[in-house]
């Protein structure tokens, strides 16, 4: 009897003590566990401050943006003019518009006429920059449509226009010497259309070193083959005052935008 109530008491004692040291494990655990739980917060917290704080300056950011977007088409240099008809019949006559003696298909450069002084046609571009020329009009055909018997016999030209902003001072020849020199993409600017209407388009803005930084819109006109010619050959455009037809255009306003990359 008193061997087995000792083996009793010994198993009895040993369950205590494994029962203490359940509990002590489980103590043990349960501070792991909140103190993980407590390093998972902090982190959590850590994280969403971090959040927080990319969208706010996300925010910032984007707010500033559209700012400087605001900033930057607000922010105009404006050319105006008085939106009559110009032809090419009225350059020659009026404005002493000839041929480019270096390249006969194309004319000379020659300020767009204006409403004169006060009328605001004057200003300081920024140069390389985007340019918008607004047209009230812009009209181009092909006259050799219209020959008979044999279409585009005599002539098979068509004339477009192109334009630059640039010194008012310049002549034709620096003009061409300058878009040579920077590689200023001029057909960008071709305008004309067998249509009555409006347009929108990007020209070119350039200044010439030495000369006044004052500004206006130019205009030279150039002959291509019509595209309505079917077996174009070897034709090569035509004399720009005899051949093409008489285009005409009209000129609303010119919007360069200082802050605006071409």
């Amino acid at each position: 009897m008193s061997t087995q109530a000792k083996t009793l008491e010994q198993l009895i004692t040993e369950l205590h003590a494994t029962n203490g040291e359940l509990v002590t494990a489980n103590n043990e655990l349960t501070s792991t566990v909140v103190d993980k739980m407590g390093t998972i917060d902090a982190a959590l917290t850590n994280a969403q401050a971090g959040v927080n704080t990319a969208i706010s300056t996300a925010d910032s950011r984007i707010s500033q943006a559209i700012l400087n977007l605001a900033q930057s088409h607000a922010d105009m240099r404006i050319n105006y003019y008085d939106r009559k008809v110009h032809t090419k019949d009225t350059l020659v006559q009026d404005n002493a518009l000839v041929a480019d003696p270096n390249d006969e298909s194309k004319s000379i450069w020659v300020r767009v006429p204006n409403g004169g002084d006060w009328s605001g046609f004057h200003t300081y571009p920024a140069a390389n920059k985007m340019t918008k020329l607004h047209t009230v009009a812009g009209y181009s055909y092909s006259p050799g449509y219209s020959e008979s018997p044999v279409q585009y016999a005599r002539d098979w030209s068509r004339t477009y226009m192109q334009f630059i902003l640039t010194n008012s001072e310049a002549s034709s020849e620096q003009i061409n010497e300058n878009i040579a020199s920077q590689g200023v993409d001029i057909n960008t600017s071709l305008t004309g259309g067998w249509w009555n209407g409006s347009s929108v388009r990007d020209i070119p803005s350039m200044q010439i070193s030495g000369l006044h930084v004052y500004s206006s819109l130019f205009v030279r006109l150039v002959n291509v083959v019509s595209d309505g010619v079917s077996e174009p050959g070897d034709k090569q455009p035509q004399n720009i005052i005899q051949f093409g037809g008489s285009c005409n255009f009209a000129i609303d306003r010119v919007v360069n935008y200082p802050r605006i990359p071409a």
